[in-house]
């Protein structure tokens, strides 16, 4: 982290909720940049916002590999399907699962789009009782292993 700029940047943060506008950067420096920010600053959570979809998705796999998959959610903006039918599920999949990983402290790097920024979403009530945690080792039985996910709703 020999950069004037970035060193500046770590040491004087911005506010938590401010803006900082990375213009000019090319490449996967911008990327490098967060991934500093994110490990210089453990509190913060960073959220990226690139100019699209493809783009969002270019940085989000410049991120996991320099943070790790864990660190790094992708919240995409929502994509109706034409003719008025839901959005898509993988969409919606991704989109609660980035909530979920802030809401769980699990990831602090997310990224997006303006319009997904942009976007009001229905939190599930139940979000938290959305997961079923099984440890190495613990051993269920199938019909309550198949009861837990049907109460789940797969």
């Amino acid at each position: 982290m020999g950069a004037p700029a970035l060193r500046a940047l770590l040491d004087a943060p911005p506010e938590p909720g401010s803006l900082v506008r990375m213009e000019g950067a090319t490449g996967s420096l911008p990327s490098t940049v967060v991934a500093a920010l994110h490990q210089g600053l453990p509190g913060r959570i960073l959220v990226v916002v690139a100019e699209g979809p493809d783009p969002a998705r270019r940085v989000e796999a410049d991120l996991c590999s320099l943070l790790g998959e864990d660190a790094v959610r992708l919240f995409p903006q929502g994509e109706s399907l034409p003719y008025g039918e839901d959005e898509d599920p993988r969409i919606s999949g991704l989109r609660v699962e980035a909530i979920e990983a802030l809401l769980s402290g699990s990831a602090r790097v997310f990224v997006t789009t303006p319009r997904g920024l942009q976007e009001r979403i229905e939190l599930p009530d139940r979000l938290g009782r959305l997961r079923l945690d099984l440890a190495a080792g613990e051993e269920i039985g199938f019909g309550l292993l198949v009861e837990e996910l049907e109460t789940l709703g797969y």
